[in-house]
């Protein structure tokens, strides 16, 4: 995948999580939040299916996906909860590859593999076809390759089991599939509640093993474009760990507050991503080279809501703090309310707003006659931006079964897209690389008792 392996699978599964019941999505797969324990829902003695599908398109015709998401939870009369969910994604269009728009046409092609052929070596840049291989982008326009192509398979297990005294522990497993990238996670958690359920106390952990194995092979980092490969594959393992506290104030206000703190090592560079050496003079690329991006990262964030029913209204407010050691603090604000409509149907608009300073090593450019660090990144989810996300959903009850629902999300990132003391030309150059997005989803939930 051209984008960071991954990253878009994230947001995408976040997207449509929020509208199979959970959290709203966060403004980028970067900093999201990991799961502390798994939701269960408030009737026993159900069957619950919730199937829903999801288009995302960015603007000027850059990433598509359609994803469908199917999930079961049975709530046994005893309190355990059983849950599955399989997720099916198609992923195609125009991405990014991380240099900079140029007044001249820029060629693209992907990293060597040297092979013995008949005792001697074949050496071939540009072998492969479609994502990844060779491409040519013209003069002024932003440099994405075109053949971006991918699906992905998700499946994830859960159980909640009830102990004694107000305990409650979950174990839960997923597993995803794309053609470059596996990941596999498990989570385990103890929740406990206190004075008549009004309190409740959660800690929760989830595991997370990733493998990347690029269409191109892993090229070696910060070397010019079109070096040969140093592997197949490469890993990372990522290790979350969550504690929270949810109060019921009265019968129509809770409050939660949850902190989490995450470790990642191993493999966090995006091998399809290039860096642009610009001449000092005139700003034009004169090379490229490959990013690199330190191989651990840590992650720290505070999250706080509330929820505040006015007879069948709901509102819905949250604020999250965010810091990783990668330079990285954002905040995310989201308020949004819930409103019936009729005796069966209801409307739920949603607004957030997010932002964040830049990595330490994110620069859109790099001039030629200066030394190069040792890590570097132009990936935009890495700069520093804000991003509004405007959101509508609506539903009915058709019977006490069956709901139909559908939504849509408007997300908008704004970042610097020109910086007035680059060199000569690039002075008046977008060096903004963001997205715009839309997102339409459409599902329906039916409940056996």
């Amino acid at each position: 995948m051209q984008l960071k392996a991954g990253a878009l699978a994230a947001t995408l599964g976040a997207l449509a999580g929020a509208l199979l019941g959970s959290s709203p999505a966060a403004a980028q797969a970067e900093a999201a939040p990991a799961n502390a324990y798994d939701q269960t829902a408030s009737e026993v003695g159900t069957l619950v299916a919730d199937t829903a599908l999801l288009v995302y398109q960015e603007d000027n015709e850059r990433v598509r996906a359609v994803e469908s998401e199917t999930s079961l939870i049975w709530n046994a009369p005893g309190g355990t909860v059983v849950s599955g969910k399989f997720t099916y994604d198609s992923l195609t269009g125009a991405t990014p590859n991380g240099s900079i728009r140029s007044r001249y046409p820029q060629t693209f092609y992907p990293p060597r593999k040297t092979r013995f052929i008949g005792g001697g070596l074949e050496t071939s840049p540009d072998t492969l076809t479609g994502a990844s291989g060779r491409y040519i982008v013209a003069p002024g326009k932003l440099p994405v390759d075109k053949g971006f192509k991918d699906h992905r398979e998700a499946y994830d297990l859960g159980v909640t089991l009830p102990l004694a005294d107000g305990f409650r522990f979950s174990l839960g497993g997923a597993a995803s599939y794309e053609t470059d990238f596996t990941s596999y996670s498990a989570r385990a958690s103890i929740a406990k509640d206190l004075w008549n359920k009004n309190t409740t106390l959660s800690l929760g952990f989830n595991y997370e093993h990733d493998t990347v194995r690029p269409f191109t092979g892993v090229p070696p980092a910060l070397s010019y474009m079109g070096d040969q490969i140093v592997g197949a594959s490469r890993t990372k393992r990522v290790g979350s760990l969550v504690a929270g506290v949810t109060q019921i104030l009265s019968p129509s206000w809770l409050v939660q507050l949850n902190y989490s703190y995450g470790y990642s090592h191993g493999y966090h560079t995006d091998p399809y991503r290039i860096f642009a050496l610009v001449d000092g003079d005139t700003g034009d690329p004169f090379y490229y080279i490959y990013e690199q991006r330190p191989d651990r990262r840590e992650r720290n964030s505070v999250y706080a809501a509330t929820k505040f029913a006015l007879g069948s209204n709901v509102a819905d407010a949250s604020v999250r703090w965010y810091h990783d050691s990668w330079g990285i603090t954002a905040m995310t604000y989201a308020l949004s309310e819930h409103m019936p409509v009729g005796k069966f149907g209801y409307v739920e608009p949603g607004l957030r707003y997010y932002r964040q300073t830049a990595a330490r090593f994110f620069a859109p450019y790099l001039r030629i006659d200066e030394p190069t660090p040792s890590y570097l990144s132009s990936d935009s989810r890495l700069s520093r931006f804000h991003a509004w996300t405007m959101s509508f959903r609506a539903g009915a009850h058709l019977n006490s079964r069956l709901e139909l629902y559908a939504a849509f999300e408007r997300y908008v990132q704004q970042g610097q897209r020109f910086d007035r003391s680059a060199p000569g030309v690039l002075a008046g150059i977008d060096l903004f690389s963001g997205t715009r997005s839309t997102s339409l989803i459409s599902g329906l939930r039916y409940t056996w008792r």
